[in-house]
């Protein structure tokens, strides 16, 4: 971000549509930047998703004529298999699903910092 003007920051934001129909609400959008928390505190199913996310967010950014360049998907709590996080940090998902680099998976302690040193 720019510290040259005030971030603009939405909450629950509707972005576009996920990729088997039904609307995608994301958890934030700050200056065009996509924000998805995925908390998880205890095992579940979540992390069987999070690719199916990674996919329908791509879709969004490439199909959304500019309006938005980036997206992040933030991981927290201490539910998710520790091989889910090593995958997903390590951006793999990127092998797997083309322009995959429109989507950036952090932790939530990653993510705070980088917000923190304005470097989204």
């Amino acid at each position: 971000m720019n510290e040259s003007y005030p971030a603009r920051y939405q909450r629950q934001v509707t972005v576009g549509d996920q990729l088997f129909g039904g609307v995608y609400i994301a958890d934030f959008v700050v200056d065009g930047i996509i924000v998805s928390a995925k908390w998880q505190q205890v095992a579940g199913t979540v992390e069987q998703k999070l690719l199916y996310d990674i996919a329908s967010l791509i879709d969004i950014i490439k199909n959304g004529k500019g309006k938005y360049r980036k997206a992040y998907v933030v991981l927290g709590g201490v539910g998710f298999r520790p091989i889910t996080k090593v995958f997903l940090l390590a951006q793999k998902h990127r092998n797997y699903l083309r322009d995959g680099e429109l989507v950036e998976v952090v932790s939530l302690d990653d993510f705070i910092g980088r917000v923190n040193k304005q470097a989204l």
